[in-house]
């Protein structure tokens, strides 16, 4: 449903018999001045031509009538190309430019293609429609040539490659972002360890930006600084969360919100983490109340799940209702509840899990309320380190691109956060020694899960020629107990095993 540019969205939800409707059509200009300082240009184009394939499977060798009927139809404006799901080999390219290959090795190029039989791969492709998702066929032949000539898209997910937790590693632990895609819109070539982004494909549903641990992923035409901006006008307001969809299903019923609530219409939901559902919460000192029409949404779901039972363990309080039955807002709207309010600015240069845990410590303080137990894909952990064979090599912490574990110069400690780690599990494959073990149980809602522990200890080697520092007593004792054997006939090798870098050259070549 469009809607004019000069009405911020939200305000066919308010109550024009409202004393302050003036002043909350205001202050829904406000949000809507913010999220248009954001809006993106379309970027990229293509020309989409009239070719078209149907995809069908046969009944017994024969196209099957409702395939024929729409073809002819089609025939008048399209370059039609009819295709048996069983003889296509695969299907490459995207919206515009696609080629099916098939199993006599023809080669069939199409632009758009209309499916008969369900096939999830074909339909995660823009441009590749499933019959069953129109309303009937002249429907899908407007839609169909709408497309053609021009068509403009905009790259709306951005990537910050060091801190993705994919990206170039050794060993696959997270491509949550591209097992979450309902498209082509990321995936994942696991062959270089690169993900693949295909903007468009991408349809901007956010699940990517929602539920990378790290931050990698960016929503940009609401990134987390202008959400935090927006959010910060919600202060001791009760927020009433929904989608662009949810919002033009609401107008379409007519529906007025309860006086008590301000509409935060945002364009999807799915890019949403813990820590902004908290900073909601703590910004506007409310419960909020999310209507939503997908509830079976993994990741919305999950997330929402995950914060209530933080909420509950604390004040023993859900403090996040949502619904998508409309006739349940009046109810609900009368059950929020104050929430216990902390204004704290997020750390946008760092991953989400600082924010989040330095608004933690506030609601924990000096208690212990137990253990949220992780609820995937959301998981939050710990990591014990069998300290007596832990070299302090320090593969875990060049592994860690969070600093969840570091190194502590100063006393020659291995240390780890545990409330901003990941989970991810990459220290541990990279522990030569196989000393760490990681647990997915939960966060730990107690004080000493939010700072930092040692793991191990050891204490400094000195070169036994210069003096130096330069490693680890542990590091050095067993690569001295590897080798001694082998250079225990050569004096001068044997004592390099115990010199910094400079002096074993010196020692090798007799002081030069």
């Amino acid at each position: 449903m469009g809607l004019p540019n000069s009405s911020p969205r939200g305000h066919l939800l308010l109550d024009k018999k409202y004393l302050a409707y003036n002043e909350q059509l205001d202050f829904l200009s406000q949000i809507q001045e913010i999220v248009d300082d954001f809006i993106l240009e379309d970027t990229k184009s293509i020309t989409i031509n009239n070719q078209i394939a149907l995809i069908y499977t046969s009944d017994d060798g024969e196209m099957p009538s409702i395939v024929k009927h729409f073809g002819k139809d089609l025939e008048s404006d399209f370059e039609v190309f009819y295709l048996d799901i069983a003889k296509i080999a695969s299907v490459n390219g995207g919206f515009g430019n696609f080629t099916a290959k098939m199993e006599n090795e023809e080669n069939i190029s199409f632009a758009q293609a209309v499916v008969f039989v369900y096939e999830e791969n074909l339909l995660r492709f823009r441009g590749i429609y499933s019959v069953a998702d129109f309303d009937n066929p002249q429907s899908l032949m407007v839609y169909l040539k709408e497309n053609l000539g021009i068509y403009s898209y905009k790259e709306v997910i951005s990537f910050k490659n060091e801190i993705c937790q994919y990206y170039h590693r050794r060993d696959k632990h997270c491509s949550k972002c591209a097992q979450i895609c309902p498209t082509f819109g990321v995936g994942a070539n696991d062959s270089l360890m690169e993900l693949v982004f295909s903007p468009i494909d991408c349809t901007a549903c956010g699940l990517c930006v929602g539920v990378c641990p790290t931050g990698a992923l960016e929503y940009e035409e609401i990134p987390k600084e202008g959400l935090e901006e927006i959010i910060d006008l919600y202060e001791d307001k009760v927020i009433f969360l929904c989608d662009y969809q949810g919002y033009e299903n609401l107008i379409r019923q007519n529906f007025i919100l309860p006086s008590s609530l301000t509409p935060l219409v945002l364009p999807n939901l799915t890019f949403l983490n813990e820590n902004d559902l908290m900073s909601m919460l703590q910004t506007s000192g409310n419960e909020i109340l999310i209507f939503m029409q997908d509830l079976e949404n993994q990741w919305i779901e999950s997330v929402v799940d995950f914060v209530k039972s933080i909420t509950m363990q604390i004040y023993t309080k859900n403090a996040i209702y949502y619904t998508d039955n409309v006739e349940e807002i009046y109810q609900r709207a009368t059950e929020i509840q104050s929430f216990e309010k902390y204004l704290y600015k997020n750390r946008y240069n760092k991953p989400h899990r600082e924010s989040f845990a330095q608004r933690l410590q506030y609601m924990i303080k000096d208690k212990d309320f137990g253990i949220a137990k992780s609820i995937a894909p959301v998981f939050y952990g710990n990591i014990k380190v069998d300290s007596t064979r832990c070299t302090l090599c320090l593969s875990c912490v060049g592994a860690c691109n969070v600093n969840a574990i570091f190194a502590k110069e100063d006393d020659f400690s291995l240390r780890f956060n545990p409330s901003i780690c990941t989970t991810c599990g990459y220290c541990v494959t990279s522990c030569p020694e196989n000393v760490m073990d990681l647990s997915r149980d939960g966060l730990e809602l107690n004080r000493e899960y939010f700072k930092s522990k040692e793991l191990a200890k050891d204490e400094p080697f000195k070169c036994v020629e210069c003096g130096k520092v330069f490693s680890t007593k542990k590091s050095i004792d067993k690569v001295f107990a590897i080798l001694s054997s082998a250079f225990a006939s050569d004096e001068k090798k044997l004592k390099t095993l115990q010199c910094c870098p400079d002096c074993k050259v010196k020692v090798m070549f007799g002081g030069l």
